[in-house]
This record gives structure tokens, sequence and C-alpha cells, in this order.
């Protein structure tokens, strides 16, 4: 367990461990912070990937704690409302898929810098940054937090939390009986609310004064301040927002888990996501049993998904393997409503070690979910998977 944890943690050699040691991982990992502990063994798969996100703060005792002060509160409100706190679940459960998609297109469209890049486009990217990550995806998670704590300050759940603008979410936050970590709200490099480095970013209110500094300036009024920065203390204050976005999101994350099937019988929640972001779970996945992905593309009405073996299988056994996620992708394209009348087939694509490409998988995404659905048994969805040479 200790070795894929470390694995994780430093983002090295994943391909070497073992599906089974993941899963090991996962769970001591986990089981923890589950009071249902049933719902994580149904979900291990997906607490699989949820690991990686955990690994990004794992070590960061504030934001460990930061996770747990949020878990703690959930568990109080839902002691004393369950069945409020489940409609409101109910009502915010987009928030999750929002803010997991507004992730995933941050890191997709952003390339990193090199060490000799120019301080002003490092500036640049750290404030695009800080903005993505604090509008698109914090707040969607602080808004969920945001009404549990008015249920707990105020005695009933607040109206209309999905349009409060971030500086109210911050500024008003309610009074809760245990004060959440000062991580939660502000930086601890310069003490500058959460709110306001979106403002700073959003805004473009900073220039750089110095080779590696940068001056900002926020606020309003007779309250403006300026308040200047150098690139690695910059640096420090995204890493500080992404850390603390991951361990809000993950805290939410394992309360909506444990409690799913009370959430859904309210009424079906609206669960339309993207393909990309399902891509990146398939992909996470297929990284737990030694593959990485290498491209993804569609060609004519046709999804590609291209990944090399890195445990130097048989290139038959790795696709036979690999293409076991036919299914899920097809599931994932009929999900997005954007692209599910663009692609009627997926496949699944082996790249070999010298770059070529050894042979596919592919299936039409309607015999798949048929598959899925239990409307087909295996023989017959077997005989609808081609399996072409390249």
């Amino acid at each position: 367990m200790e070795k894929t944890l470390n694995s994780v943690i430093e983002n090295s050699n994943a391909a070497s461990i073992t599906r089974e040691e993941w899963k090991q991982a996962t769970q001591a990992t986990f089981l923890p912070y589950f009071r249902r502990k049933t719902q994580l063994i149904k979900n291990l798969d997906s607490f699989m990937i949820e690991l990686r996100n955990f690994a990004r703060f794992i070590n960061d005792p504030e934001h460990v704690e930061l996770m747990e002060w949020c878990l703690a509160l959930h568990r109080r409100v839902l002691r004393v409302d369950r069945s409020g706190a489940y409609r409101e679940m109910n009502k915010l459960f987009s928030n999750t898929l929002k803010s997991d998609e507004n992730w995933l297109n941050i890191f997709q469209i952003t390339s990193p810098l090199g060490p000799n890049a120019a301080p002003r486009d490092k500036a640049f990217q750290l404030f695009q940054t800080i903005d993505g990550v604090g509008e698109g995806c914090f707040k969607p998670q602080l808004q969920i937090m945001y009404a549990f704590a008015y249920r707990e300050s105020k005695g009933g759940w607040p109206k209309n939390v999905q349009t409060q603008d971030f500086g109210a979410l911050v500024r008003g936050f309610p009074k809760t009986k245990k004060i959440p970590p000062s991580i939660f709200f502000r930086d601890p490099e310069v003490n500058i609310p959460v709110n306001q480095w979106r403002n700073i970013s959003a805004h473009k209110s900073f220039r750089l004064v110095a080779p590696k500094t940068v001056l900002m300036t926020y606020g309003k009024g007779k309250n403006q301040k300026e308040q200047r920065i150098g690139l690695h203390r910059l640096s420090r204050v995204s890493s500080w927002l992404i850390k603390a976005h991951s361990a809000v999101r993950l805290a939410n994350t394992i309360t909506f888990v444990e409690h799913i099937r009370e959430i859904v019988a309210l009424n079906q929640p609206n669960t339309e996501r993207s393909l990309s972001s399902s891509i990146v779970n398939i992909t996470h996945g297929l990284s737990t049993v030694g593959f990485e992905s290498v491209d993804w593309k569609v060609i004519k009405r046709e999804g590609v998904l291209t990944v090399a073996d890195k445990l130097d299988r048989d290139p038959r056994e790795a696709l036979i393997h690999s293409s076991q996620q036919l299914i899920e992708l097809s599931v994932a394209v009929l999900q997005d409503v954007a692209t599910s009348s663009r692609i009627s087939k997926v496949s699944i694509q082996l790249q070999l070690p010298d770059g070529s490409l050894f042979a596919k998988a592919r299936v039409s995404v309607n015999d798949a979910d048929a598959f899925s659905l239990r409307k087909m048994n295996l023989n017959k969805y077997m005989d609808c998977v081609e399996w072409v040479m390249e």
C-alpha cells in the first residue's frame, strides 16, 4: 500500500502497480473517511481515481484538516435534518459536475510553460489558473458548503445559493459550530481572500514591476489596496487554491457518494456530463492497469482512443484488455448531448513501443449501450466488436 501511495504522490512508476495494489491502497486510504463503508466498496474504481486527487494534498496537514472540517459539517447537518439535506444535495448535484468539467477544461487547454519562459507569460498563466480554478471549480463546491453552513447557523436552507456571487459567499459565509481552517478563504502567503484573488485575475488588475515581481490592485474605492508579490510566491498561491479546491471537492464527493441512493430517490438529478470529463475518467482507469492514453480524436463518425501498453504484454492480450473500456466509452458518448449525434462508433487502438499502430477494436455505441443495459448477451455483443489490423 505504501508503495502505491508514494508512487501516486510522486507521480512515478504508476504503471508498475497492479490493479489489486491500487484497490488495496484506495480502500485503506478512504475507509476512515466513510461512515457507510459499503458505498466505498461499491465505488472503489471511482475512488482509485480520487486517490490521485487526494495525493495532491495528502501530505499537507492544513488541507487534510479542511477536508475533514467539511465532512464533519456535512455530518452534523445530516444528523439534524437528513431529509432537508437530501433535497438540497439533489438541487446542488449539478454543482459537482460543473466543477469537474471546468477543472478538466482548464487543464486541457493549458500547457505548462518551460523554465525559460518570460516572467510576463508565467505571471499571466498563474493568474489565469487562479481565475479558472477559483470561479469555475472552487465556487460551485463552496456553494455546497455554504448551504450546509447556513443550515447549521440559521436553522433553514438558503434560497438561490447558486446565484450568489463569489464575494457574497466568502464575506457572508455563516458562522458554524467549529471554525473552518483559515486556508478555506485566505491564502497563507499574503492573506488575501480567495474572491479577491479571483477578481485580480479576472480583471487583469496586475502588472509586472520588476523582472520577477508583480504589483496587484484589489478592492473598491477607499478600500482599494496594493500588494507586491514575487512569482515564486504567486506560484504558491496558485498551488494553495488548487489544494483547497481539491480538499473541499473530495469532502463533497465522499458525502454525495455515501448518500447517493437517497438523493436519487427524490428524483433523478441532471447527470449530463461532457465527453471530455468521461474520457479523463476512462484514461485514469486504464492507467491503473498499465496503459498510457496517447490520443483521442474523432475521424468522420468514429471516436478513436489510442493507448500504449506500459507492461510489455503480448499486443493481442493488451488490446483485448484495453478493449473492455469500449462499453464505458460508448456510454460516455451517449451521455454528452453535444457529441451523441456526431459519433456512431468508438475504437480503442494499440500503439506499439516504436510508435506504430498494432490494431484496434471497434464497436457501435448503440450496441455497446445495449449490452450495458443487459438488452444483449455477451456472445452477441462480442459478435458486434470488430478487430481491425492497422
